[in-house]
């Protein structure tokens, strides 16, 4: 982990959210960048990114409830949780406002936050939007399943062939942390899944006022989702990346950091 990024715990009605910062004293926005995290990852999937942008932005990347370090919900999770959580913790933290960027998952939390508190998110760059069509729901849930361990380690092999099916060419070191992770999320990581998946992502959208960047890698599982979610939104501009995928914010780090230095300001 780079130098300029800390670690912290933010109190919340629910429990604690783990969260990485960074704070560079040349950082020109007067905003902090906000960064939320693919499932069943956690904030460490945004350390290479943070380090590049740490002289542009104060950067804070939590952990959504049930994953990295932060807290395991009591009750099945849904998208409006995860955001009341992550709300919460950021209040806890002195965000009255800020940049917004979401990856798959951490897009859904994120259009959920500006929906329920406009103003809150001037900008919002959504990664992989989840706007799913009913067809593209029901394909989508037929792939996930609940990691439940078994004794002779049988459930281990079909799970790493699941990360690597993600995202074939990935490097070995990122594979094995992504399954790492979804073996911590344990039962979490079917929760977050199901939350997408009955999150009104697309009602929601249009609702947003402020302006919206949508990106998409062209390995992405979700680049379908791009030109409708773009048509959906207000004020939306899109950006298609040629040979990304679901790991575009470690593996395509510069083109990332250089859209969201032209759109976060």
């Amino acid at each position: 982990m780079s130098a300029r990024i800390r670690k912290g715990y933010a109190d919340t009605p629910w429990g604690q959210v783990h969260y990485r910062m960074t704070r560079s004293p040349r950082a020109a926005s007067s905003l902090p960048l906000v960064l939320l995290h693919q499932t069943a990852s956690s904030s460490v999937m945004f350390e290479k990114l943070m380090d590049a942008l740490a002289d542009d932005y104060l950067c804070i990347a939590p952990d959504t409830p049930g994953y990295g370090e932060s807290f395991t919900p009591e009750v099945a999770p849904s998208i409006a949780l995860y955001a009341d959580a992550l709300y919460a913790a950021l209040q806890t933290l002195g965000v009255g406002a800020c940049w917004l960027f979401g990856h798959h998952t951490g897009a859904s939390i994120a259009v959920q936050i500006a929906h329920d508190h406009p103003g809150f998110a001037r900008k919002i760059m959504l990664s992989g939007p989840p706007h799913l069509t009913p067809a593209q729901r029901a394909a989508f849930a037929e792939r996930i399943y609940p990691v439940a361990p078994q004794l002779d380690g049988a459930h281990l092999l079909p799970l790493w062939r699941r990360i690597l099916d993600k995202e074939p060419d990935v490097p070995l070191d990122l594979a094995h942390r992504e399954f790492t992770l979804t073996l911590r999320a344990g039962a979490q990581y079917a929760a977050a899944y199901r939350a997408v998946f009955s999150h009104d992502f697309a009602a929601q959208l249009p609702r947003i006022a402020c302006p919206i960047h949508l990106m998409a890698g062209e390995f992405d599982a979700l680049r379908d989702c791009l030109d409708p979610a773009a048509a959906a939104a207000q004020q939306a501009s899109k950006q298609f990346i040629p040979g990304a995928g679901t790991y575009v914010c470690e593996r395509q780090t510069a083109l990332v950091a250089d859209a969201i230095r032209r759109f976060f300001r």
